[in-house]
């Protein structure tokens, strides 16, 4: 039985992928040379997405507004912003000059960034479910009561998912504020770690 386990134990060990496609190194090749140009675009494009996601809803839908609903958007942009100032060589210590910050400075600085992303982002979702998804299913149970008191029925309906379209405008704005988040995030990452900081000739 012990002799078992142990064949069990070991039986991907003579498995061996050999998967080449010159197809797929030639693109890689190909890629390679151009790595912070496509990571710009795609960052660029990702954060343009997000900032316009939330202006159109605001366009869209006239509903009033807290202005601080807004913060988060600007904490993430300013995160983007502090996250890309500082190289990778000063963060870890190996550039060649220490800047204004030095190598202690730097890292302050990117877990301050850090901290601005991550708030926003949270933020967003907390305002997209405390002040947007829930005041809907709210809403939508509150005149779904209403509807019934008349009918002479006083039993209380709970809300169902299938309720939630019938109230777009209430609840896509908060979808926008945690999509704009969410996209400048991911801009930020792409654009601090899929370029590269090595000069390519």
């Amino acid at each position: 039985r012990t002799n078992d386990i142990a064949v069990m134990s070991g039986c991907l060990d003579r498995v061996s992928c050999s998967c080449e496609c010159d197809c797929l190194e030639s693109v890689k090749e190909w890629v390679r040379p151009k790595r912070n140009i496509f990571s710009s675009i795609l960052a660029g494009t990702l954060f343009a997405v997000g900032w316009w996601v939330v202006i159109d809803s605001n366009a869209e839908f006239s509903a009033p507004l807290y202005a601080a609903y807004h913060l988060c958007g600007i904490f993430s942009t300013i995160a983007l912003l502090m996250i890309n100032a500082v190289s990778t060589g000063q963060v870890t210590g190996e550039a060649y000059t220490e800047g204004c910050l030095g190598q202690k400075g730097a890292r302050v600085w990117l877990f301050v960034g850090f901290m601005f992303a991550f708030g926003g982002l949270i933020g967003s979702l907390w305002i997209f479910i405390q002040e947007f998804l829930v005041k809907a299913v709210t809403e939508d149970n509150s005149m779904s009561v209403a509807t019934e008191g008349s009918g002479g029925n006083s039993t209380t309906p709970t809300p169902t998912p299938s309720s939630l379209p019938d109230c777009f405008p209430c609840w896509w704005q908060g979808v926008s504020f945690f999509l704009q988040n969410l996209l400048i995030f991911f801009s930020t990452l792409i654009f601090k770690f899929g370029r590269t900081e090595e000069e390519v000739w």
